[in-house]
């Protein structure tokens, strides 16, 4: 099928296609690596102030004994422009390194500390939409948590933390 004479052009509309197509491909072949280098910084945690990260582990106990599970979070204290990073609690331990949340590490610089460990009482309560599920109360006590008084200095390297909490 011909298209029409337009300014003197005669060329099927079928040849229009694929130049176009063959156009769009180009310019994204050409801007794939530029997109590539974006995306890794991006996943990458990549912070335009270059923020310096420690490796960090420890053990958590309660009354000396592990928490099993819950979360260890650091705050970053006034000063040090960074996001809270929250590490996972499993048998009583955490590290950076191996965290299925965020294995970045930990911030350089001083640190709010929340421990959180929620556990089944075995009870049934209706929740906000009037459904049955699960209660769970918080094994940690406020001290440590909603009203944390932790504080830590994270440095470069590897750090171990270990908190022995006492009620």
């Amino acid at each position: 099928m011909e298209m029409p004479n337009r300014q003197g052009l005669d060329f099927p509309i079928s040849l229009l296609k694929v130049t176009n197509l063959t156009t769009s491909f180009t310019i994204s072949c050409k801007l794939f690596p530029a997109l590539l280098v974006l995306n890794f910084f991006a996943g990458c945690g990549f912070s335009g102030t270059g923020q310096q990260r420690a490796n960090v582990r420890g053990k958590v106990t309660l009354k000396g004994e592990p928490v099993e599970s819950g979360f260890v979070e650091f705050i970053p204290a006034a000063g040090v422009d960074a996001a809270p990073v929250k590490l996972t609690i499993s048998h009583g331990s955490y590290d950076t390194a191996s965290d299925p949340l965020d294995d970045r590490g930990v911030p350089l610089g001083s640190h709010k500390v929340v421990i959180t460990s929620l556990v089944a009482t075995g009870k049934k309560v209706k929740n906000e939409m009037g459904e049955m599920e699960e209660e769970f109360i918080q094994l940690i006590p406020k001290e440590y948590n909603r009203d944390s008084t932790l504080t830590v200095d994270v440095t470069a390297g590897t750090t171990t933390l270990d908190f022995d909490l006492t009620p």
